[in-house]
């Protein structure tokens, strides 16, 4: 095209050139210039005008900083740096919490699905192969919404695993820990044994790995016939400022053992100023060593239906505020210790050693007692001591008493070896 032009312009400037010569020439006659064939043809198949090509966008930079560190998925949602992370449904693969990310439990956040009815064992070991692993980085610090909790269902695993410099802390949104009952708390759920739910029997059937008894605190199931399950590991985690209250007999702990076999490691761990108690095992044979429950408004340690399990270690010391009364239950005990039957299996049985309960003021305005043992439940407690209660000590009765209604009838082996 633009060749063409050019040609024409030549032309029709030599035309004029030789016009004015001949203004100024003597020659006898005109020259005549004849351009033929000046029809431009414009269309696109004459053009021979190079295309323009656009220039594609710059590639993407790669994410960096934290953006880079993350992993995405569906149930986190991180803002624009990275630096929140919010947790919320069903953490359905195995993922790592990183200590440099202020992650928010949003509502109740379970990991895995082992929360279903089981009907089978095929349909149990599918649930253990397809359970999830949730690993938190030592030096983490979990924060929840006022609705928030962790609920670790049966076949999936907690490894908080942390050392004494560096602990993995649990709490609520706010930037202080001295709070009660601004969130749920965290609950692990397994296959070990407890007695049926309502009824007098172990939870499973002759021959079957599983049962499905509703816990407190959520409704989820747990329970089964795996003394050694594993859920994972707790050490060195502290948990606070927990606590719901969902109905009567119905709360959710700082942290909540049902169900959990002794493959489980539990360890340097500390509840502080839960609304309920501080650690709960509904049967299951968990063990825990070296714990410190602190300002807890109902029982430190409580065990029940079913319990076969070692504690050792422990410092307990109730709320020293002076004249505190209990915020959300009427029993502020250093240690409970339930069983509903002699004829229940397996019967509770615990054995704790080298514990330590201190009273304070909440406990004593509710005229409680530093350790009650009832029901059925066998015990042994070894070099313990119990202070600072103003009724007594312990307290270690049945539910049947004698015609008086006040001597206990204890038809179940306690030991108390060094005790004072």
């Amino acid at each position: 095209m633009r060749s063409k032009h050019f040609c024409i312009g030549s032309l029709i400037a030599l035309g004029i050139a030789l016009s004015g010569c001949d203004g100024n020439s003597e020659s006898a006659g005109d020259i005549s210039v004849t351009v033929e064939g000046d029809t431009i043809d414009e269309s696109v198949t004459n053009n021979t005008t190079t295309p323009v090509v656009e220039t594609p966008d710059p590639t993407p930079e790669a994410p960096s900083g934290l953006c880079a560190q993350v992993v995405e998925a569906s149930f986190v949602t991180f803002n624009e740096d990275c630096s929140q992370g919010t947790l919320a449904g069903t953490i359905d693969t195995d993922y790592t919490l990183l200590s440099e990310v202020q992650y928010i439990l949003s509502g109740q956040v379970n990991v895995g699905s082992g929360d279903v009815e089981i009907t089978s064992q095929a349909q149990m070991n599918a649930i253990i192969a397809a359970g999830v692993t949730l690993t938190v980085e030592p030096g983490s610090h979990v924060k929840a919404t006022n609705d928030g909790s962790l609920i670790v269902t049966r076949g999936s695993k907690l490894v908080a695993d942390a050392y004494a410099a560096s602990p993995i802390t649990f709490s609520s949104l706010d930037t202080d820990l001295d709070g009660m009952g601004e969130w749920g708390g965290v609950v692990i759920q397994g296959f070990a044994p407890q007695y049926g739910q309502g009824g007098t029997g172990v939870c499973y059937n002759e021959g079957e790995g599983w049962c499905n008894v509703l816990g407190e605190g959520g409704g989820f199931r747990y329970g089964g016939n795996l003394p050694a399950d594993d859920s994972g590991i707790i050490r060195y985690v502290r948990i606070a400022e927990g606590g719901f209250i969902v109905g009567p007999n119905d709360e959710i702990n700082g942290l909540t053992l049902q169900g959990v076999g002794h493959g489980t490691v539990i360890e340097y761990v500390q509840v502080h100023a839960n609304l309920d108690d501080g650690i709960e095992w509904f049967g299951g044979t968990a063990n825990v060593k070296y714990a410190v429950l602190t300002h807890n408004d109902d029982d430190d340690i409580d065990f029940d239906e079913g319990y076969q399990g070692n504690i050792q270690y422990a410092l307990i010391i109730k709320n020293q505020t002076p004249g505190a009364t209990p915020v959300g239950s009427n029993d502020p005990r250093g240690i409970e210790l339930n069983s509903s039957d002699d004829d229940y299996t397996p019967e509770t049985a615990g054995t704790l050693a080298n514990i330590t309960v201190i009273g304070g003021d909440a406990a004593n305005a509710a005229g409680e007692f530093g350790m009650r043992l009832r029901g059925s439940v066998t015990a042994q407690i070894h070099n313990s001591a119990v202070s600072g209660y103003d009724v007594t000590c312990a307290r270690i009765d049945d539910s049947d008493h004698d015609s008086d209604s006040t001597t206990a009838k204890i038809d179940t082996p306690i030991t108390l070896q060094n005790f004072l």
